[in-house]
């Protein structure tokens, strides 16, 4: 067997070792660039993005993205705290925004008890949020009554860390757990009434983002720590996952959130590293998004982007100490895959 694949995702994935995921590049390093590209990714076609709205002039942390059925762009936000220490992932002060295609800022969610991480939306209009504290929560479409799922499976997922839909309504959900000695970490599936959950796709290392293809024969997954972007192959009835392949190695850690355009190309932000890669249906590398700022160390927070139902029109978030935070667009290679919330 090729040692970069695996049969089926109910054997162990490839062995990985430690030495194969140091941070950083030991090759090529520009000086003029913060943090450096890679020589491989260098000379990709570059789409440059363009400011749409400056969210706060704090350095927030912004992850999940989604539209809801009026097209109102929501965005998780974890504000700073008196604890520095505590790092981005550690806030706790997080909430849900919304922004209207006016550009006007309002709050869906404030709170201080889960650590919210991403969010998605159903096609009723409810919210869904995977929360690094353990939870996955639903709330109302205005934010209210927000609750726990109570349904787990050996208590997994244990840090749900993103979350799609598929066009049937099963919710998937990434836990971000795992180490290359103990690779634990997977993908979950709840059923569409959200009264059980099952273990999906295993054997994998700190799964974060996670995206399906068009036809929803593939899901492709963003393993962070493990700077892998792996494709999980569905059979024909999209119920279960044949195989499952390391398809990429991304270059530093930080592999964040994953979007799919009608093409099949795969679009993965980078966290740390203000830039988005998109790949085509291969996972090879065809083109790079830099965020404005990211060659003096700013707006490197690049964690997730969006597309605008039935449109190539991109949305992407990054924030920085110097610059703020923003959200950003560009112009997609193709339009974005269906949402099963504009169903």
């Amino acid at each position: 067997m090729n040692a970069g694949k695996a049969a089926a995702l109910g054997c162990a994935l490839p062995a990985i070792t430690r030495s194969s995921f140091a941070f950083g590049f030991a090759f090529g390093q520009n000086a003029d660039q913060n943090p450096p590209i890679p020589p491989h990714e260098a000379n990709l076609h570059q789409i440059k993005p363009e400011r749409w709205v400056k969210v706060d002039d704090r350095n927030l942390f912004l992850k999940g993205m989604a539209f809801d059925r009026k097209n109102n762009l929501t965005v998780m936000a974890a504000y700073p705290g008196a604890d520095a220490s505590k790092g981005l992932a550690g806030r706790t002060d997080r909430g849900i925004l919304s922004i209207s295609r006016d550009k006007k800022i309002s709050t869906l969610i404030r709170q201080n008890k889960y650590r919210l991480t991403d969010h998605v939306i159903h096609k009723d209009g409810r919210i869904f949020v995977a929360c690094l504290s353990g939870e996955v929560l639903v709330a109302n479409p205005d934010g209210t009554d927000l609750k726990p799922v109570p349904v787990k499976t050996n208590g997994k997922p244990q840090t749900p860390s993103d979350l799609v839909f598929d066009s049937k309504g099963n919710l998937y959900v990434t836990d971000f757990i795992g180490s290359a000695d103990k690779v634990t970490g997977g993908v979950y599936r709840y059923s569409p009434d959200f009264q059980s959950v099952e273990l999906f796709g295993p054997n994998l290392w700190t799964p974060n983002g996670l995206g399906f293809s068009a036809d929803e024969k593939t899901l492709w997954v963003a393993c962070s720590i493990a700077k892998k972007l792996y494709r999980l192959t569905l059979d024909d009835t999209r119920t279960k996952v044949v195989s499952a392949e390391s398809a990429y190695n991304v270059s530093g850690q930080g592999g964040d959130g994953i979007r799919v355009d009608m093409a099949g190309n795969v679009y993965l932000a980078l966290n740390f590293q203000g830039r988005i890669v998109i790949f085509d249906k291969s996972a090879k590398p065809i083109a790079t998004v830099l965020m404005p700022g990211r060659d003096q160390g700013d707006q490197l927070s690049s964690t997730n982007i969006e597309f605008l139902p039935g449109t190539n029109e991109v949305f992407a978030v990054s924030s920085g100490d110097a610059g703020g935070t923003w959200i950003y667009k560009f112009k997609g290679l193709a339009k974005g895959a269906p949402l099963y919330s504009h169903q």
